[in-house]
Parts: C-alpha cells; sequence; structure tokens
C-alpha cells in the first residue's frame, strides 16, 4: 500500500511539472492526501506489542 501512495504522489509531482489545467492538479493532490491519511489513521490506531 506505501508503494501505490508513494507512485501516486510521485504521478502527482509529474502531473504539476507537465500539465498546465490546475484542476487535474487538484483532484490528484486531494487523491493522494486522501490516501495518506487513511494510511496514517491505520497505523496510528493500530497497537505496538513492545517489552523491554
Amino acid at each position: 500500500m506505501d508503494t501505490l501512495i508513494f507512485g501516486l504522489l510521485l504521478a502527482v509531482a509529474l502531473v504539476v511539472i507537465l500539465v498546465r489545467t490546475r484542476w487535474i492538479v487538484l483532484t490528484m493532490f486531494f487523491v493522494s492526501f486522501v490516501a495518506v491519511g487513511l494510511l496514517f489513521a491505520h497505523h496510528v490506531t493500530s497497537v505496538l506489542d513492545l517489552s523491554f
């Protein structure tokens, strides 16, 4: 899942450079922002079983 999100962020960076249409860039950025937020919410709620 992490690799897909990094690929999406790379695609957003390429679209920022290559495409002049602002709504495409904003839509892709919003989709990647939501994906990163969902991944963070998944990882922040998991319990770490650590014993030192």
